[in-house]
């Protein structure tokens, strides 16, 4: 499975909703996960931290929910980014 995690969308957003050590749980099991960079900046990871635990990073929201089956986030998906979900995980 594809999953996204774009960077939260809200101005005041610090959280992030995986870890390096959730990332690194779903790639061991198979998954491929696409991190926007900057995603746990707030949060206090860094984008190696991400890429270390098998994590493809992607410059911007709109290229890792582009890929994702499953979009995975704090704080929901902002309108402007329906256009950007593939048909069919919905």
């Amino acid at each position: 499975m594809d999953i996204a995690l774009p960077r939260a969308c809200l101005n005041d957003e610090q959280r992030v909703a995986l870890t390096p050590a959730g990332v690194q749980a779903l790639t061991r099991a198979g998954h491929n996960v696409y991190v926007e960079r900057g995603a746990g900046d707030g949060a206090g990871f860094a984008d190696t931290e991400f890429s270390a635990a098998g994590a493809q990073l992607v410059w911007s929201a709109e290229e890792a929910i582009a890929r994702a089956d499953l979009l995975v986030t704090v704080d929901g998906v902002p309108e402007a980014a329906f256009e950007w979900l593939r048909p069919g995980p919905l």
